[in-house]
Parts: structure tokens; sequence; C-alpha cells
């Protein structure tokens, strides 16, 4: 058998490549954005230049989905499990818990609504021709089982099957009915399963860092898999321009669940004056853009909701973390439905009302176990297409402009976050009202020379650590 010397070379190549990324990331600290811009540009090249030639360079990226497919599960069950049991007691459960859960999912809602309504309006990669090792669109476009049979599938019936199976929204309503059982009897005897709750923090610390881990890999993933695609004519323009689109309607989507859908649901369901609210939330909105991280902002987001927007330190303290895990509109609503409209469009699959009302009912649950992590979107979005089963590599493809989304998708997240959170404060009467103030918003001089003060410091990321 002769050798195809040309796939050598590229394999060759490729390995360096790894070598560069590896030395840049872990020696010179290179920015993660930028490491994936240039893998994505250095696979474009690879595959341009060895077109035809790289058969052997597929399963690098093929192993970064299957260890991606296989985090996604227990990654979902224990931030779930970690979510719900740090409620702590019956009453938080039943007040500021469970409206915290109820407007974190409802934002959440109404992000993944908009982001359907703008995909299907703009065609998101329609024209793309998306062509998949191993995946014909045909396979994607079997019937589809009946709304009976859907709705009773929600339901575990063998937890370690659905575990096994990907069957993700079972073990979601399995994991929730663990969690607020354990609530309930830790209000009786905390003692005698605290090693319960000791042991999913335990658990969800050890897994967070796998999460890291595969995470680190997504450069290398990107260079190969983008160098795969280029070598079967990526050169052409069609995935690129699919891929702006995608971006530039996600920004869109970021752009009106902000400030619009967020400023109306404040003047329904607040007297909180909008204006002022948008205007004292600008420090979070824009250390979140900065340093990609909600969970990093949370020291400004709970400062600014109890001394500008006057929410009680109570609601401030609970609701804000808990968006860091539950909701996050831009992470698990808008950018995941978008990627599977990609994938939907660009492999030529016919999806009907009734599937696409599954998909936005997947989202939506999907939504309960979005880990404070950095990649949160990108696992969010492989759970999401591993419930509807689009392939992960739609995923994996998007992954380079994922990481240009992600400061949209941080501002959106943490803005809905302190949106719920003054709705909470709101209808559990613990949002300070000045006297003086008729619109309901405190006017607080001395909070906002804090934030003068604090605000340079905070975006140089010494605060907000990632």
């Amino acid at each position: 058998m002769e050798l195809d010397w040309l796939s050598i070379a590229a394999l060759v190549v490729v390995v360096a490549l790894y070598v560069v990324i590896y030395v840049l990331r872990s020696k010179k600290q290179l920015n993660f954005t930028f490491t994936i811009l240039g893998a994505l540009l250095a696979g474009v090249v690879v595959g341009v230049i060895f077109a035809g030639h790289t058969d052997w360079i597929i399963p690098f990226g093929k192993i970064y989905v299957t260890v991606l497919s296989a985090i996604v599960m227990p990654l979902i069950a224990v931030s779930i499990l970690s979510a719900v049991t740090s409620l702590g007691s019956v009453k938080q459960l039943r007040g500021i818990g469970a409206r915290s859960v109820g407007w974190l999912l409802g934002t959440n809602l109404i992000a993944i609504v908009l982001a359907l309504g703008l995909g299907l309006a703009f065609g998101v990669g329609e024209h793309a021709d998306l062509s998949i090792e191993g995946v014909d669109a045909a396979n994607f476009e079997a019937a589809t089982p009946s709304a009976l049979s859907i709705i009773v599938g929600f339901f575990p019936r063998n937890i370690v099957d659905d575990l096994a199976s990907d069957h993700i929204i079972p073990v979601i309503l399995f994991c929730v009915l663990i969690a607020v059982s354990y609530v309930l009897v830790a209000h009786q005897e905390g003692a005698k399963v605290r090693v319960f709750k000791d042991l999913v923090e335990a658990t969800k610390a050890v897994i967070f860092k796998a999460v890291t881990f595969i995470i680190e890999l997504t450069p290398y993933a990107v260079l190969s898999l983008v160098a795969v695609q280029a070598s079967r004519g990526l050169e052409n323009t069609g995935i690129i321009w699919s891929l702006l689109v995608f971006l530039l309607v996600a920004f869109l989507a970021f752009i009106i669940d902000t400030w619009v859908l967020n400023g109306v649901l404040l003047s329904v369901f607040t007297n909180v004056n909008i204006f002022k609210f948008f205007r004292r939330i600008v420090p979070a909105q824009v250390i979140g853009f900065s340093t990609q991280s909600s969970v990093g902002t949370l020291p400004v987001t709970t400062r600014i909701l109890t001394e500008e927007i006057g929410v009680s330190p109570s609601v401030a303290n609970f609701t804000a973390p808990l968006g860091t895990t539950i909701g996050m509109p831009g992470c698990a609503g808008i950018w995941p439905i978008l990627t599977a409209i990609y994938g939907i469009n660009g492999l030529g699959i016919n999806y009907s009302l009734k599937d696409y009302l599954l998909l936005v009912v997947i989202g939506l649950f999907v939504s309960i176990g979005v880990a404070g992590v950095p990649g949160t979107a990108t696992v969010v979005t492989a759970s999401v297409l591993t419930a509807v089963g689009l392939p992960l590599e739609v995923m994996v493809l998007t992954i380079p402009i994922s990481s240009i989304a992600d400061t949209g998708r941080t501002a959106t997240n943490i803005t809905g976050a302190m949106v719920a959170a003054t709705i909470v404060a709101y209808e559990e009467k613990e949002l300070n009202v000045s006297p003086p103030d008729a619109d309901g918003e405190p006017l607080d001089e001395a909070a906002d020379a804090a934030d003068a003060e604090a605000f340079p410091e905070a975006l140089t990321g010494e605060s907000c650590p990632i």
C-alpha cells in the first residue's frame, strides 16, 4: 500500500501547531480567545494546503467531541444538585428560592423564544452546506415520537440507563427530586444529611476541574476540525458567511434581550425606573463583557444590587449567585438555540413545529443545570444538541465565533440575573423604595462615587478572577 506522504505531512504540521498552542497557552499565557482565533486561522491554512489529505487529522477532533460528550451528564447532574441544595431551608425554598428559580427560568424562556424567532427569520445556517464526517442528514429526519411519548419520556424510569443513554431531561428531574428531598430532610435533621451536601460540593469541585481541562483542549480541537472542513471546501465562502450571519444575529439577540425585553419586564413587574436601573448596572455589564465571567463579576453585581438598586442583601446574595447556575439567557438560552438552528438548516434537516417546541422545552430544562465556569456555553450547547439528536460537531464548528460572542453572552447573563433579583425583591417586598424617589430606585450618591473608584480596579481582573 502506497503511503500518502501529504497526509503524513499534514499530521506532522498539525502536531507541530499543537506544540505551538501549548507553548503559547502554558508559557506565554496567551488569551484563550486569541488562541481559539489563531487555531481557526491555522486550521483553514492547513486545510487549504493539504486539501484532500487530512484523514489522519480527523481522530483528534473526534476525541474532543467524545470526551466532551462524556462529561456533559455528570456536569448537569452535579450542577443541579448543588444549585437546589444550596437553598438551605424550607422557607427559602418556598419563598425567595421558588421565585428566584421561577424568574431566572422565565427570563431564559423569553431569551429562547427570541433566539428561535430571530434564528428562523434570518435563516441562520442556510446555504452553509455543512458536511460532517460520518453524519448523514437523513439520519436526523426519521419520524419523531408522538407528543404523548415525548411527555412520558421526560420522567425518569431507570436513572442509570438514563445517564448512559444521555436522556437529559429525566436526569434533571431526578436530580431536582433528590435535591428538594435533601432540603426538606435537612430542615429536620441537618446534621444527619450534611454528608450528602458535602459529597455534592466535593463532586462538583472535581467535575468542574475536569471541565476546565477539557475546555483547555478546545483550541486543539478547533484546529483539527476546521482543517478537515477546509480540506473539504471551507475555502468556499458558504460556511464562512453563514458563521458571520450567525454571529450578527446572536449579538442582535443579546441587545434585544438585554435592554428591550428586560426593560419591559422591569416596567411591568416593578416600579423601578428602567433608565436609572440600566445606567447603574453598567459597571457590572462592562466587567462581565471584559472578563467573560459571570462568577467573577458577582462581587460587583451584588454590590450594585444592594447599594444602587435597593435589593435586600438576602435576595441579592442568593438570586445573583443562583443566576450563575440556573437560567443564564446568553449562554443557556440564545446561543444553544441558535446553534441548533444553524445545524438544522446547515444539514438540511426537516424540522416541524412540534420539533421546534420540543427544542424550546429541552433548552429550558437544560438551563437548570448550567455550570458557572468558563466554557459554560459550550457545555450547555452540547447538552441541547445531544438531547435533540444533533451532532456535536456542529457546536464545535461554531466555537471560533463562540469565543467572540462570549463577551455579549456574559453581559446578557449578568443583566438577566440582576433583573430577576430586582423583580424577586419587589415581589417579596425586599426592594428598598426611597420615599423621596417616586420611581422606586434609591438615590445614593456615595454608592455612585464608590462605583467610580472601584470600577477601574475591577476592569483589571484582579478582583474578578475567572
